[in-house]
């Protein structure tokens, strides 16, 4: 039987994914604009997932394609959130038939109300905007972890209408060993590029309040007042035969556009009138000839625009609107100073109407039958009245063309832009929103505008302003912390999920789903809810054929705890599998999250030394179920039914954990990785280069600043080597941090050395010939001597600090003998080492407490409980 740590997993892929994305190198799918370049991926994306049957999980294959779409520069950026605003706004897609595709990406389809576990949405809840699952500033392992499976399971629950987002502060911690194994060599090297954010701080943008409500996109050609703003409630947005962005066409530019267009249609009308007036006038003569005719259509023809009755009615400014008007949108040069002759030649030049076969025809009339030898008119009233008929026609179609034209809304929004000078107001897919908020003034909404490399706008959607007074703007889920400040989590963003192990501080507007534990690993408590879902629906991917094969086999013997466990978690198997469920739990979905957790508790409590009795249960349930995943049997490598349930009964079974040759297989891989790992990161910090040494920084209390690096004792070589160089950095951060925040009062950092994998196995006694270190700073000024005492009186009343054997302290710099002072006030009485006086000035003035090594690893439980806080 194969070692857990032998197992290989193997992340699923599209077929014929080469062939795909071949196809988006064609000439037809080049031509079209950004949004349905993107458009056309996903709906791609969405008919591969759809093709996958049964029960899959498709989250490696989607990275995968989406990897592959970024690496062949197919289009300028996307990524999974552009697939799930697809799947929201552009897929057309059923509430049912959206779930379904999510539940195939996560490998887990269950009820709905199911994942209550996890989130407050019983009886239907789903909530507004972007839902933000984060883990906390400088991210380890324990946070990664559940931060991730916390963004999986509010993606398949569709905890909000809009985007479900994944952020991990300032990237992942890529220095651990782990990262690649947990993510990029089951998901995918691309994993964090496709799916995480970074953002050090939690906002909301124009992406997350994007609706497709009320949008109403229109061409140029429409007619601009044929639009109801009113009944139909739409915003009206302007694109061009392309689909790019030209501007909105709003309620309020109605009015004063249709001022302009209908002072110059009456202008027009007055033109009409007088044309019919005239000419009929002049066919009631006696005595006619063309050239009367001729002179009457020229003299009115030769009136200038500005100069007929209607035009002579407008206010000025309502006048220099429609000068404005027929210059800058009808290129007609004159103006209100051009004829109606100069008008309408104007108009020919655009293509609106054929002036010229007006006057043609009028020539026509000379040598008609109409007139007589001497140019007279003759007695024929039938053929007069036809005529004049055709001219009135050829007058009304010409003026109805006009009028058409004008009436477009492409001429509207050119009189909205270039006469009366408003500039289109419109936000980027980015724009956040204090920028909205700032922008959208008065407006009823605003359009959002995705830009392509050629800097053209293709509108996607819109922010309505309404939208923007409904508070909260969206919400959030913590994973392995639980306060608003860490992450600077705005006002308007609601926390609704909570699990944490850390001293916790919030407030809520709503009851939120909050679990807080003292488990040592927040993954524990998250795995121990996982198991609740997993065994409602789960099958461990065995048939109702080798479920039966082992209860007959088990059968036989239920004498042992352990054979009546495994009859009663295959008995729930039988159940599900029975249940004629069409819900599923695919075992690779399970194993992946299984092996996450293994690994990161392993990290949050260093190789078990740190634990909980939850934290233990839960490790070998883990160990077990991975087992039995592999094997497609229910099995249970490790058990602590003969350990007595006395006051070391969690320290023993971390023990028989550690030295199960199933768990070490997964543990020294990464261990012995993790020591060497260590050693090159000394060297490097020492040397300048980037390095991990002080990355696991928090900020506690809001005033306390502490730090710590973990050592392997084969590490401490390396380490006393450049101890001096390292320390100046930390002092430098420091000094930096509290430069950044004065609140930052107290500085500690803490060198803390771990136990080998090895030594762990093969459970042997371990003592160690070196000692570890806290480092001490508090900057010179008012209240930073109060706050390390205050520390160093509590901290020392702790019987696990008193336990702690072979204390001593080093002062180095000029400060030495304040801070002596305040050690002898109030901390232990330990030996003082004070620097020689000739070499204290321009040495640093920090303090170096020395101590057993292996006894201080915990900040959580060892130094955080000691904090001031920030109003002490």
């Amino acid at each position: 039987m194969a070692l857990l740590g032998d197992f290989e997993f193997q992340s699923k892929t599209f077929p014929d994914l080469e062939q795909v994305i071949n196809g988006f190198h064609g000439k037809s799918f080049l031509e079209l604009n950004i949004h349905e370049k993107s458009d056309a991926i996903s709906r791609t994306l969405y008919n591969l997932i759809q093709k996958e049957e049964g029960p899959t999980f498709l989250l490696g294959a989607v990275v995968d394609y989406i990897s592959r779409i970024k690496r062949e520069a197919v289009i300028e950026s996307y990524s999974f959130s552009s697939f799930e605003l697809w799947l929201n706004q552009f897929s057309g897609l059923t509430k049912e038939e959206n779930y379904r595709i999510r539940a195939k990406i996560v490998g887990k389809w269950v009820p709905r109300d199911t994942y209550q576990i996890y989130f407050p949405i019983g009886m239907g809840k789903t909530y507004r905007g972007t839902h933000f699952v984060t883990a906390h500033m400088s991210p380890d392992l324990d946070t990664t972890v559940a931060s991730f499976w916390g963004w999986i399971d509010s993606f398949a629950a569709r905890v909000s209408e809009g985007l479900h987002v994944w952020n991990v502060p300032g990237g992942p911690p890529y220095t651990q060993v782990e990262i690649t194994l947990l993510f990029k060599d089951l998901f995918g090297s691309e994993i964090f590029n496709c799916i995480a954010k970074t953002r050090l701080s939690l906002t909301v943008t124009s992406l997350d309040l994007m609706t497709q409500t009320g949008m109403s996109k229109r061409g140029t050609e429409h007619l601009a007042l044929s639009f109801d703003h009113e009944r139909t409630r739409n915003a009206v947005v302007v694109v061009d035969d392309q689909g790019y962005y030209l501007g909105d066409w709003r309620s309020i530019d109605v009015e004063g556009v249709r001022q302009i267009v209908m002072s110059l249609n009456n202008c027009l009308m007055w033109l009409e009138s007088n044309l019919h007036i005239h000419l009929i006038s002049c066919f009631a003569k006696t005595d006619l000839s063309v050239s009367h005719i001729s002179k009457v259509i020229r003299d009115i023809l030769n009136v200038k625009i500005g100069e007929c009755e209607p035009a002579k009615e407008l206010p000025q400014k309502q006048l220099q609107f429609v000068h404005d008007y027929l210059f800058k949108v009808l290129h007609v040069e004159k103006g209100i100073e051009a004829t109606f002759e100069d008008f309408a030649l104007s108009m020919e030049k655009m293509g609106i109407v054929n002036f010229t076969q007006i006057i043609t025809w009028l020539k026509s009339l000379i040598e008609s039958d109409l007139f007589d030898a001497s140019g007279k008119l003759t007695e024929n009233r039938p053929r007069i009245f036809n005529q004049l008929e055709v001219l009135v026609k050829m007058l009304a179609e010409a003026f109805h063309s006009i009028r058409r034209f004008v009436d477009r809304l492409e001429i509207a929004f050119k009189i909205k832009t270039e006469v009366f000078g408003f500039v289109p107001q419109y936000l980027s897919h980015r724009t956040d929103v204090e920028e909205i908020r700032s922008k959208i003034g008065n407006y009823t909404y605003l359009t959002v505008n995705r830009t392509d490399v050629d800097g053209r706008l293709v509108p996607i959607g819109l922010v309505q302003a309404a939208d923007l007074q409904k508070e909260p703007l969206g919400t959030v889920t913590l994973r392995d912390f639980c306060n608003r400040e860490e992450m600077n989590i705005p006002s308007y963003l609601e926390v609704i999920s909570v699990i944490d192990h850390h001293k916790s501080t919030l407030n809520t507007d709503m009851p939120p789903r909050a679990i807080i534990s003292d488990a040592q690993s927040s993954n524990a408590i998250v795995a121990q809810m996982a198991f609740q879902v997993n065994d409602m629906y789960g099958t461990g991917g065995m048939t109702l054929e080798q479920v039966e094969t082992q209860l007959k086999e088990l059968e036989k013997d239920l004498s042992t705890s352990v054979s009546i466990r495994k009859m009663q978690r295959l008995l729930q198997r039988k159940k599900v599998i029975q249940s004629d469920c069409y819900h599923y739990i695919d075992s690779k979905r399970e194993f992946a999250e299984y092996l996450h957790f293994v690994y990161a508790i392993l990290d949050d409590t260093d190789l078990l030394t740190k634990v909980t009795r939850i934290d233990v249960e839960i490790m070998a349930s883990l160990l077990n179920r991975l087992k039995s995943l592999i094997e497609r049997k229910e099995i249970e490598i490790v058990d602590f039914d003969d350990i007595t349930e006395d006051h070391d009964f969690t320290k023993k079974a971390a023990s028989r954990l550690l030295q199960n040759k199933d768990f070490y297989s997964l543990y020294s891989k990464v261990y012995l990785h993790k020591e060497q790992s260590v050693g090159e990161n000394l060297e490097d910090c020492a040397k300048g280069l980037k390095s991990n040494i002080f990355s696991d920084t928090k900020i506690l209390n809001m005033g306390n600043r502490v730090s710590q690096t973990k050592i392997f004792a084969r590490n401490y070589t390396t380490f006393e080597t450049y101890a001096n160089e390292l320390r100046r950095i930390w002092y430098q951060n420091a000094q930096n941090a509290f430069e950044s925040n004065h609140e930052q009062l107290l500085h500690l950092h803490m060198i803390s050395t771990v136990t080998s994998a090895d030594d762990l196995f093969k459970g042997k006694e371990i003592s160690y010939w070196h000692q570890d270190e806290l480092w001490i700073w508090i900057p010179p000024v008012d209240g930073a001597a109060e706050k390390l005492k205050l520390f160093l009186s509590s901290f020392k009343s702790s019987p696990k600090i008193q336990a702690i054997g072979n204390w001593n302290i080093e002062f180095l710099g000029e400060n030495a003998k304040e801070l002596s002072q305040i050690f002898k006030e109030s901390f232990l009485k330990i030996p003082q080492k004070m620097p020689d006086s000739k070499t204290a000035k321009g040495e640093l003035p920090i303090a170096v407490l020395r101590y057993d090594a292996g006894r201080l690893n915990s900040r959580k439980g060892m130094i955080a409980p000691f904090l001031p806080k920030l109003s002490q």
